[in-house]
């Protein structure tokens, strides 16, 4: 069994997107380590994903009122479908429930930018759902009071969390920045000697009451008043319902500490008459409230609690449970993530917007017929384990405030960019291009600071026209890059040395720069004809040229052509992709993406090289659309996702292809990591049978319309994965980031229910009616699963192979011949030396058939169990290898020559290798469990001693000194890379290396390291220094003393461009064809490395001092 994936997602109240920080030169900032393998002499590499099914679970924040909401408010709990409100009279619960509506689709009938939807026009895709789209919600308020309690007792805060929130609302006197939030309140005393604790746990609020010796635990009255009733059930819960929606209190525990052991006492809710309740708390004030209450004619559902023998000289706790659903950051409305950037630590910045009402407290219980709510933006900020909140920011005045994009910059400042309504009255404009709204709907941008509490500047881009932004970027001096559209012309629009001074008609898409001080306009100004255009997304790079997509409807009369991929409008909507010039005066290139139906571009990325990337969809087909090279050249039914590459001239395209089913499929973000493999997430209504799914986080179609993510490989010909995200109701994956170690994030909206959406751990796992939004962390990494065997089987001096055909079965070639070793399908094959007599065996993990050892022809099970991954070593200096084996679930496994097997952990490693560290024989195992770190195993006493928190990416064992002993390479993601020698780290390198392999390169001293360092090139590591040895991005690259001089070489497989060994300082072409696969050993005896090399279609070759010849006809797995 090959390690494929974990189950996907984490539900986030949040949202989230955007782009992702370039990658330097070699020599980088010091990091703390840890690592994973990559040694190619014979492995090939399974793919796998995973899912951090911890990022995004955010503990629970009591925020304080500090005057953004009614005075008799303490403190709140925001939640998606309730709203806690603490006061000193008591608690209460604003139910939120939405009403019919869409659910928002970019695609589905009603989608399109600003002004479509205002001018009634429809199909055109823009981020997220239109505020036009926007359902009503009703609300009802229940209030639960404390009977008989003491008077004027408030709530205090304890327990810090260390998150602030701020309200940037109206003017800057008005805001309320860096309020501190609690885990924790607690109201004190609140009947004599008895305290009311409530916190929370991730998705729940929770109280308990604790009843200090010598107080009366039937003092202890509730009630609920606007609830249609309280009821216990046959479990002995509390049901509460409501026309909103109902709740319940699980079934009640108490306890006592006696003596350091806690000891149960019997406890029962009881339903007290409402002859008991009297007139409620001990106050002689009686409210307006109190009477409206009586006059609506609610009345009061009480309740108390039957407590058991207990001893009264010891602190009693209550603990009715779990009280009701409620999440963390949002509103009690709808929410909608529109935009994520990660930072260089792995923090995610989130910007949407989000309806919500809490901020007007409910005076009566019952139906709330004045909660109409408000539409804010806001940003988070999310730590790097995804599991607590930095800062929460809103941003609005009085009108709706929508927010779509997000970037971030190298010292943690967030800039937003979206559209708003509000004027400058009551919009938070502070030092911003504009502090005037100019009518309708005006762009803004702001700058938050680092620590959330605060608006470095926020104004408007807007003329007396309606006015949207859609798409932000920030180049490395804290310049802002932002492109949407605009019906605005050049006598109201802040046009300024842009790129097109003057209005082409209709709608223009443009473009604007913000100072890095965002007090003036760098330059701003039109991309347009005179049709309808409109800018989606926006890059920066490193020159601070911006790249920018959207659409077009106007043709090559008007439209601002310019040396462009295609200088011919071709029908209907096409995307349109420019380079604007560092200044923004004139456009570098601007040209076409499309065929004779409609195409439209969503998001685009920029590597350091200066290619562009561009993610959307379209409905024409490969007649008309063009296509070369990419993923897939068939349009396979409607709208298909597409992603393009331009090359930096703009003049071609270097791939172009679809990525859809039978079905239609639209394609929303793009991100492009350093090696110049693009992600891509969209939306798809394909199921498995059509849709791509290749190594996905879910290959199987859930239902309406999923979420989905691609990695599409940097030769644009094929997916690394793609598979599914979502449940059995609509779900589309709106954005996508990658951060320096290649991990995916991934937001967008969910309707499915927790029954059927892959949720495993998040903030909220509980489907709350209209929409949520998602976030999925993917994790993609490349076990080094060795598929095929070389080694020398029969004791004859010179190696054999032995590959894997698939459904053919596994055959050995020895001296010119093929036999079959088995008609099974192998997952796995290693060769090891079991029995010391000089010939190599072949342990073999035939799948659900279990894990086989081959001897010469004769075959026995080493066990019935299905494993994962293995390799071979003398861990104990007998001659004898033993194996260590991964068995997923169960752990790892150390099989020793006897056959005994010996847990060694029941942890699930990532990637394993084995090397000598002490230079004494024994080979220790090294284990990368992921987020656990990086460990080491040795045999003597089995012991495990952690080498790095990190977790590594790719491993190599390496003599790097040539004293013998064996120390790690290691990738360690975005910390760079590392070399750990004797217990000591060092680092080699700051810049993420995909893959590591070590060799004797260089004549003298020890071992050297090369990496492929992505579009950085490969490099070779020796004597303490890196030499490049190519700035061509490799697939893959081995060592193989190939010439019999003792001096390995390096074998590269660079895709296109063929496989080519690098010999003496000097590269030269082995082959034109790209190879699927490669292994070199001693085929023929004679003391040199030839090699096997998989052409796929072509067969499989071997290579001997510069002689080709064909080995078999056919391709192996």
């Amino acid at each position: 069994m090959e390690k494929r994936f974990v189950v996907p997602g984490a539900v986030l109240l949040i949202l989230i997107m955007a782009g992702i920080s370039g990658e330097e030169s070699l020599q980088g900032e010091q990091a703390s380590a840890g690592a994973q393998m990559i040694k190619s002499s014979g492995a090939s590499f399974s793919p796998s994903i995973k899912i951090d099914t911890d990022f995004g679970r955010l503990p629970l924040y009591f925020i304080p009122n500090k005057g953004q909401m009614d005075e008799q408010v303490a403190y709140y709990v925001q939640g998606k479908d309730t709203t806690f409100y603490f006061t000193d009279k008591g608690i209460t619960l604003a139910l939120t429930r939405a009403l019919e509506r869409g659910h928002g689709s970019r695609f589905s009938g009603s989608g399109g930018s600003l002004h479509d939807t205002q001018e009634g026009k429809s199909g055109l895709p823009k981020a997220g759902p239109r505020p036009s789209q926007e359902g009503g919600v009703e609300r009802w308020v229940v209030k639960l009071d404390f009977i008989g309690a003491n008077r004027n007792i408030q709530p205090v805060g304890e327990t810090e969390t260390g998150a602030v929130v701020s309200y940037f609302k109206g003017k800057p006197e008005e805001w309320r920045t860096g309020l501190r939030t609690y885990s924790r309140i607690a109201y004190r005393n609140l009947w004599p000697g008895i305290d009311l604790v409530y916190y929370g746990t991730v998705n729940r609020l929770k109280y308990e009451f604790i009843v200090h010796p010598g107080a009366d635990p039937s003092k202890i009255r509730l009630a609920y008043r606007g609830a249609e009733n309280v009821s216990v059930d046959g479990e002995g819960r509390l049901q509460v319902t409501t026309p909103a929606g109902g709740f319940s209190d699980d079934v009640p525990v108490a306890f006592q500490e006696v003596r350091g052991e806690r000891v149960g006492v019997p406890l029962a809710y009881r339903l007290v008459a409402a002859g008991e309740i009297g007139e409620g708390n001990n106050r002689p004030e009686r409210t307006v409230a109190d009477s409206a209450e009586e006059n609506q004619g609610q009345g009061a559902h009480a309740y108390g609690f039957e407590v058991g023998t207990y001893n009264p000289t010891e602190t009693l706790v209550l603990d009715p449970a779990i009280l009701a659903y409620c999440g963390y950051v949002g509103g009690s409305s709808n929410e909608y993530g529109n935009g994520i950037a990660v930072d260089s630590s792995g923090n995610a910045y989130i910007t949407g917007y989000t309806s919500s009402m809490e901020a007007s407290f409910p005076v009566t219980a019952g139906p709330d017929l004045t909660a109409n709510g408000t539409v804010d933006a806001f940003v988070v900020k999310v730590n790097s384990a995804g599991g607590s909140l930095v800062y929460c920011g809103y941003i609005g005045g009085s009108s709706g405030d929508y927010a779509y994009g997000i970037a971030v910059d190298g010292s943690g400042s967030a800039y937003v960019t979206g559209y708003t309504y509000s004027d400058q009255t009551t919009f938070p404009e502070i030092s911003g291009p504009d502090l005037t709204h100019n009518g309708g709907a005006d762009g803004f941008v702001a700058k938050v600071n680092p620590s959330g509490d605060g608006l470095v500047y926020c104004g408007y881009i807007g003329g007396s026209g309606t006015d949207g932004s859609y798409a932000i970027a920030v180049d490395g001096s804290g310049n802002a890059y932002v492109t949407g559209d605009t019906d605005s012309n050049q006598t109201t629009f802040p046009e300024i040395s842009g790129p097109d001074l003057t209005y082409n008609g209709n709608i223009d898409a443009f473009i604007a720069m913000v100072s890095a001080t965002g007090g003036s306009l760098s330059y701003c100004g039109y991309i347009g004809g005179a049709s309808t255009d409109s800018g989606n997304g926006i890059a920066v790079d490193g020159s601070g040229s911006a790249y920018v997509t959207g659409y077009t409807y106007s043709t090559e009369a008007t439209f601002p052509v310019a040396v462009g991929p295609d200088l011919v409008y071709n029908g209907d909507y096409d995307v349109f992709v420019a380079k604007v010039y560092l200044g923004g005066t004139s456009l570098a290139y601007c040209g076409y993406i499309g065929g004779s139906a409609s195409e439209f571009g969503n998001g685009i990325a920029v590597d350091g090289p200066g290619n562009a990337y561009v993610a959307g969809h379209t409905l024409s087909t490969a007649a008309t659309f063009p296509v070369v090279v990419g993923p897939d050249l068939v349009n396979t039914g409607g709208y298909d996702a597409f992603v393009a590459k331009v090359y930096p001239t703009g003049t071609t395209l270097a791939y172009c292809g679809y990525i859809g089913g039978s079905s239609s499929d639209y394609g929303n973000g793009i991100a492009v990591d350093g090696s110049g493999n693009a992600y891509v997430t969209g939306q798809t209504y394909s199921s498995a049978g059509t849709f791509p799914v290749a190594e996905g986080p879910d290959l199987s179609f859930n239902g309406n319309d999923d979420a989905f993510v691609a990695k599409v490989h940097n030769t644009g010909g094929s997916l690394i994965y793609c598979g599914y995200l979502g449940g059995s109701s609509n779900d589309y994956g709106s954005a996508i980031a990658v951060d320096r170690s290649r991990n995916a994030y991934v937001t967008g909206y969910s309707g499915s229910t927790e029954l059927t959406f892959p949720e495993t751990v998040g903030p909220d796992l509980t489907y709350n009616g209209g929409g949520d939004v998602f976030v999925s962390k993917v994790y993609y990494f490349e076990q080094p699963v060795q598929k095929h065997a070389l080694g020398d089987f029969d004791g004859d001096g010179s190696d054999e192979f032995a590959l894997d055909f698939g459904s053919t079965g596994a055959w050995m070639w020895n001296g010119g011949a093929w036999s079959q070793l088995t008609a099974s399908n192998p997952e796995n094959m290693v060769p090891f030396d079991v029995d010391g007599n000089g010939d190599k065996e072949i342990a073999v993990d035939l799948g659900s058939l279990g894990l086989w050892m081959w001897n010469g022809g004769v075959w026995s099970q080493l066990s019935a169990n299905n494993p994962e991954y293995l390799i071979a070593a003398d861990t104990n200096d007998n001659g004898i290898d033993e194996l260590i084996i991964d068995f997923g679930a169960t752990g790892l496994k150390w099989r020793q020559e006897s056959g005994f097997m010996y847990g060694m952990t029941a942890v699930d490693p990532q990637n394993i290798i084995a090397l000598d560290v002490d230079n004494n024989g024994t080979s220790e195992v090294v284990a990368d469990f992921g987020p656990v770190g990086m460990w080491l195993w040795e045999a003597a006493g089995s012991t495990w001693q952690m080498m790095t928190a990190a977790d590594p990416n790719t491993l190599a064992s390496v003599d790097a000194f040539g004293f013998g002993n064996q120390g790690v390479a290691a990738g360690l993601g975005g910390l760079g890379v590392w070399l750990w020698d004797s217990g000591v780290w060092g680092q080699l390198s700051g810049v993420v290396a995909d893959r590591l392999i070590s060799g004797k390169m260089v004549l003298g001293g020890g071992e050297e390291t090369a990496g492929d360092f992505g579009l950085t090139g490969m490099w070779l590591w020796g004597s303490s220094v890196w030499t490049q040895l190519s700035n061509v991005n490799a697939d893959d690259l081995i060592a193989a003393d190939a010439d019999g001089n003792g001096i390995d070489e390096v074998v590269g497989d660079f895709a296109q461009t063929g496989l080519w060994l690098w010999s003496s300082g000097a590269w030269s072409q082995l082959s034109g064809v790209n190879p699927e696969g490669m292994l070199a050993g001693n085929i023929d005896g004679n003391s040199t490395k030839e090699l096997i090399v998989d052409f796929g279609t072509l067969g499989v070759w071997l290579w001997n001092g510069g002689t080709w010849s064909q080995v078999s006809a056919l391709n192996p797995d």
